[in-house]
């Protein structure tokens, strides 16, 4: 089975880190951006259910998320953006090793 993780993040230099690292382990990564209380590239709820995890890569709670009821039921992960832009393949390890 293929994983895939799904990001909700406040920038794209945080996603392009996460979709770099993910290729190098072979995990995909779709994601959008959620800034200024606007989303862009909105993740489809398909996109959602066929995911292996969820990762909130933003300032704030996670409660502040736009559109939030479209996660429920879904394993997820909060990391501060600044784990991930140190080191994105690690975040990753990580939560794949959280799901096995």
């Amino acid at each position: 089975m293929n994983k895939i993780i799904v990001v909700v993040a406040n920038n794209n230099e945080c996603i392009e880190s996460l979709k770099k690292a993910g290729d190098s382990i072979g995990v995909e990564i779709k994601s959008e951006i959620q800034s200024d209380g606007k989303i862009i590239n909105e993740l489809s709820i398909n996109d959602i259910k066929e995911s292996t995890a969820v990762l909130f890569a933003i300032d704030g709670e996670v409660e502040e998320v736009e559109k939030i009821e479209r996660f429920i039921d879904c394993e997820y992960y909060e990391v501060e953006e600044q784990f991930i832009k140190n080191d994105a393949k690690s975040v990753l390890e990580e939560i794949l090793s959280d799901l096995n």
